[in-house]
């Protein structure tokens, strides 16, 4: 009995390998475009239709390995029958004519969720209205609580003859009971893992559904079409003539008819489709339209016998003059008064030479980075470019670049930023002196979106702000990131915060170091028993628990919050206004694993309540190094007042003071914009008060 089921099985698999596709299913788009969750119903080759049974929906989603093409979906089905309802009514049917073949098989690949049905049942009929049950059930297996896999699924139906050479074959793929399927058991549907419960959120996946026969000796069977490959035009071209082959089995290639059909008449329209009448080759050519975009061709070749087939291709219309390409650049990093490492990046076009290609770059920042050659320098040549940034001297921050190609009539540009560190301890350093708007592309991308919605955190005179009514949170990464455990590193961050309004009563989040979701070194905001009109900071390690500092704040005011990480102990210290690394700080107390660090990060969301404003954020390996020390001015401040006509000069030799003016002896004094010793004062303005004071 044993080498009899052997050599059966060894028989079907050697018919089914000798079988031709009548129809295939592969469910990826008609024309690639390199996403999963697009596709189609259509047959790939072949003909036939395939529809949803019962209440369901789909989508598209990742084929299996069994599907060649890089552009791989799956037909993706949901909203079966409820619990215990609708038994072997729920699925997908599929219509194919057999017309000419006999042996008919049908395989499949399909995986399941682990909240979807476990049993299934192919259905077979031979006119679309009566069905017949395979004699087994589909049996999907479990590999976990929450995973699945695809499963190869294989039947043939050659024992009853009805389906050979039918024009109205039809199967279905529909979920069963337990008790229906094996005889015994729930009668409901159960899942494939023991302890799920069923839901019709669940969800059945298939891909390259195939049925499969062998051609009836002496009966019409369908005709052939191989087109040409994925073709490219400009507006308004015509094409070369292309080849067209043919053939049948019973009829001669000249009495085959071939027709095409644009899905894009805009693009291309079926009549600007020429098709050349003769035998087993065919010249085909295509005029393109004067609108850019894709379009798919079908060809459909029809026998004397009413058999027909297709094959496609795509046509791609390109514009008179297409942009030229630009590489990504990645932000990059240097210490000041020192160049960037060179950047290579490259170039090119479809129309123009990649020498004739000319590139420019501008900084959104020029005190920083000037926007001359000494300072932004280009190298290379062809397609392979390089650009050299150079800061100007004393400068730090940060400097978005914008880096453009432009072959004469097209431009493409992108941005990236360059970040000028004072230190060699310094992995990171962000004054916000930024345009108001986006932090994220204002700052040249530098910054990322880490949760919420893209683009909302914004800058807004000068500082981030932090706000609760956006959702935004965003990451910054640290120079030399990712910094693990057991290289004894501790990590300083830095930066000056003013409360604008009250957090909420149970403190929020709102500043931390970052190893993607997990968080560490944290800080939070809260009023919780405070005074009215203050509220509290805490600090934690890496959770709920927090630990309070013993001052009290106010809104409105600066502080500046120094945090002190220990990578391998995890271990948080918080300062506020510190001067030395000895002052009196504040230490979390709750205990948590070590774990690598990357970015530093802000997070703003109903949690805190408050809206606040950051500024001037460092980020180092010491405490120098995010703590810059005061310079050193001599007092008393010389300042000379002389009278010349009806103006006054002021005098004043120690540049690091800005000078300010007001209406009074007690102000309010603000800066004088573009003042600079000497500074001119004209007196029929009234009186004036001017005093000199460090920014």
């Amino acid at each position: 009995m044993k080498t009899t089921s052997v050599s059966l099985v060894l028989l079907l698999t050697c018919t089914l390998a000798q079988a031709d596709i009548i129809a295939q299913w592969n469910f990826n788009s008609p024309v690639p475009d390199a996403n999963t969750s697009t596709g189609t119903s259509a047959p790939a080759r072949g003909n036939g239709t395939a529809v949803l049974l019962g209440s369901l929906t789909s989508t598209f989603s990742t084929g299996c390995t069994n599907d060649p093409a890089p552009d791989n979906s799956g037909w993706n089905t949901a909203s079966y029958p409820a619990q215990g309802t609708s038994n072997e009514l729920g699925g997908v049917q599929f219509n194919v004519s057999t017309l000419g073949y006999s042996g008919i098989a049908i395989r499949w690949d399909q995986r399941v969720s682990s909240t979807a049905s476990k049993y299934y049942r192919l259905q077979y009929s031979s006119d679309g209205a009566y069905f017949m049950d395979f004699y087994q059930p589909t049996v999907m297996q479990a590999v976990g609580s929450s995973s699945s896999y695809y499963e190869s699924q294989t039947n043939d139906l050659g024992f009853w003859s009805d389906l050979n050479d039918c024009a109205g074959f039809t199967f279905r793929i529909v979920s069963e009971f337990e008790s229906s399927a094996l005889g015994a058991g729930a009668d409901g549907y159960v899942t494939t893992y023991g302890t799920n419960n069923y839901s019709r959120a669940g969800t059945v996946r298939f891909d390259m559904v195939t049925v499969t026969g062998t051609p009836i000796p002496g009966a019409n069977t369908p005709p052939h079409v191989t087109g040409p490959p994925d073709q490219v035009l400009r507006v308004g071209q015509l094409s070369a003539p292309l080849v067209v082959t043919v053939s049948d089995a019973e009829d001669r290639p000249e009495d085959l008819l071939l027709e095409a059909h644009s899905s894009n008449q805009q693009v291309l329209a079926d009549a600007n489709i020429s098709l050349q009448p003769g035998g087993s080759q065919r010249a085909l050519r295509l005029l393109a339209a004067d609108q850019p975009g894709t379009a798919v061709v079908t060809l459909w070749v029809t026998d004397t016998g009413s058999r027909s087939n297709s094959a496609s291709f795509s046509l791609s219309v390109l514009p008179l003059n297409t942009p030229p390409f630009l590489s990504p650049l990645a932000a990059t990093n240097t210490l000041a008064d020192t160049p960037a490492p060179t950047i290579p990046f490259s170039v090119g076009d479809l129309e123009s030479a990649a020498g004739d290609l000319q590139v420019s770059a501008i900084s959104a920042n020029p005190t920083l980075v000037p926007n001359d050659a000494a300072h932004i320098a280009f190298g290379g040549a062809g397609s392979n470019r390089t650009l050299v940034l150079r800061p100007a001297s004393g400068q730090t921050g940060v400097a978005p670049i914008r880096l453009s190609v432009t072959d004469g009539a097209a431009l493409t540009s992108g941005t990236f930023a360059l970040l000028v560190v004072p230190s060699a301890q310094s992995v990171f350093y962000d004054p916000f002196a930024y345009p108001d708007g986006s932090l994220l592309t204002n700052s040249g991308f530098l910054w990322k979106n880490r949760s919420g919605t893209d683009g909302e955190c914004q800058v807004t005179n000068g500082a981030l702000q932090l706000a609760s009514s956006q959702t935004e949170d965003v990451i910054a990464p640290l120079i030399g990131a990712p910094y693990a455990k057991s290289n004894h590193t501790v990590l300083y961050a830095s930066f000056k915060a003013r409360f604008l309004t009250l957090p909420r009563a149970v403190p929020g989040l709102w500043a931390h170091f970052a190893d993607g979701s997990t968080l560490r070194g944290r800080i939070y905001a809260g009023t919780t028993n405070a005074e009215p009109g203050s509220f509290w900071l805490f600090v934690s390690n890496g959770s709920d628990t927090l630990t309070r500092l013993p001052l009290s704040f106010t809104t409105n005011t600066d502080y500046t919050l120094l945090t002190r990480y220990d990578l391998d102990a995890a271990a948080t210290t918080l300062w506020v206004n510190p001067t030395t690394e000895t002052d009196a700080a504040t230490s979390a107390s709750d205990i948590q694993t070590a774990v690598p660090i990357a970015t530093y990060g802000f997070r703003q969301d109903t949690d805190i309540g408050a809206t606040v404003l950051v500024d001037d954020l460092r980020v180092g390996l010491s405490f120098e190094a995010v703590m810059p020390t005061t310079p050193v001015v001599n007092w008393p401040i010389p300042i000379t007042i002389n009278r010349i006509g009806e103006s006054v000069v002021l005098r004043w030799t120690n540049s690091a003071f800005v000078l300010q003016a007001g209406p009074g002896p007690a102000g309010p004094f603000t800066n004088v914009p573009g003042a600079a010793n000497p500074f001119t004062a004209n007196t029929r303005l009234g009186p004036q008060f001017f005093r000199l004071k460090l920014p």
